[in-house]
């Protein structure tokens, strides 16, 4: 199992803060994470005013606002923007941020992005698609998100960005249901390996929706090569994403634990470890004797018996002992040996 690239999404939760930002960025280097991710918009060109809030939305910021006027609070600068990233990668960690419009693609190509992540929302949006598709960057990297989509949905999505010049293995495809938070029974880690039947040359993560960690840690033993989780540094402050957030403790425990998980997956081969080889000998058993045998006694059910440890006789060669006769005596516990069987009988 290879390294998996987790990612803190940022988002919006910094509620248009760039102190808060810089503090997120701070905590999220702390838990161990590979990158941090923000969200690039201007409200106006997102969200139209008659655009109706999430029910998701309603509850955590409730109905007196509509959802353009609760957007235009989680604006950053695009000078904030470009701080954050040049503080982010100084402190060691990959930075990026999903657009959300067209002019915020622009801006983020003008500052030479080249990771550039696609939310579910605009999977269905052909102009963002091929805009995107279309970028000429080093190294450059699409990491699609697929929630609320079909598996034709997908396929057509990713012709439009191959067809706009991204390589189809420069592409990522993020399993992703898009409820926040989303309920267990919705989870559903195992469409990762539905993503994977249908696109064998894609690799594939996980955008995790849930509450907690569990699922993450879950997702990473799935081979999965990427897991991006919303970060928050209080669930209880005002704003659409932050009681679907991972807090600093349980995006540490995530990080902790998927690292673990990549240690304990191995090579998938079934073998004999160096750590156990030694247990061998006390684990295991050897024909010994049951009670005393005398020289000439031919071992039997009633005299030899299978015993800690396993240094002797191994009990699979059971029936070519018995029937055997004793060479010497033995002593009750003593194990059966080579040189004390007479291979022949009399």
């Amino acid at each position: 199992m290879s390294h998996v690239f987790i990612v803190a999404e940022i988002g919006c939760n910094h509620n248009g803060s760039k102190k808060l930002a810089y503090q997120m960025i701070d905590k999220a280097k702390e838990c161990g994470v590979d990158a941090v991710k923000f969200q690039t918009f201007r409200a106006k060109d997102l969200i139209s005013r008659y655009a109706p809030k999430a029910e998701y939305q309603k509850k955590t910021t409730g109905n007196k606002e509509s959802q353009l006027e609760m957007t235009e609070k989680l604006e950053l600068s695009y000078k904030d923007l470009v701080d954050l990233k040049e503080y982010a990668e100084n402190v060691g960690l990959v930075v990026f941020s999903t657009p959300f419009d067209m002019k915020s693609i622009d801006f983020l190509e003008s500052i030479g992005q080249n990771l550039w992540k696609i939310p579910s929302g605009e999977i269905t949006n052909l102009p963002y698609l091929e805009r995107i598709g279309a970028i000429r960057q080093k190294d450059k990297k699409v990491i699609l998100s697929t929630g609320m989509a079909t598996i034709d949905e997908i396929k057509y999505a990713i012709n439009i960005l191959i067809n706009a010049g991204t390589l189809e293995n420069d592409i990522i495809l993020l399993h992703c249901n898009t409820e926040y938070p989303t309920p267990d029974k919705d989870v559903n880690i195992l469409a990762i390996n539905d993503l994977k039947e249908n696109f064998p040359k894609i690799p594939i993560g996980f955008s995790d929706h849930s509450v907690g960690y569990l699922a993450a840690v879950g997702a990473s033993i799935l081979g999965i090569t990427l897991i991006e989780k919303h970060f928050t540094l209080d669930k209880n402050l005002i704003g659409p994403d932050h009681k679907a957030s991972a807090n600093p403790e349980e995006l540490k425990v995530l990080v902790e634990n998927v690292r673990r998980m990549e240690l304990m997956a191995g090579n998938g081969k079934k073998i004999v470890t160096e750590s156990e080889k030694k247990n061998r000998i006390v684990a295991r058993k050897s024909i010994v004797a049951l009670k005393t045998i005398k020289k000439g006694e031919v071992f039997s059910e009633e005299n030899v018996t299978c015993k800690r440890p396993g240094n002797g006789i191994s009990p699979m060669n059971w029936y070519d002992i018995l029937g055997k006769v004793a060479e010497r005596d033995f002593e009750e516990d003593e194990l059966i040996s080579v040189s004390g069987i007479k291979m022949q009988n009399n």
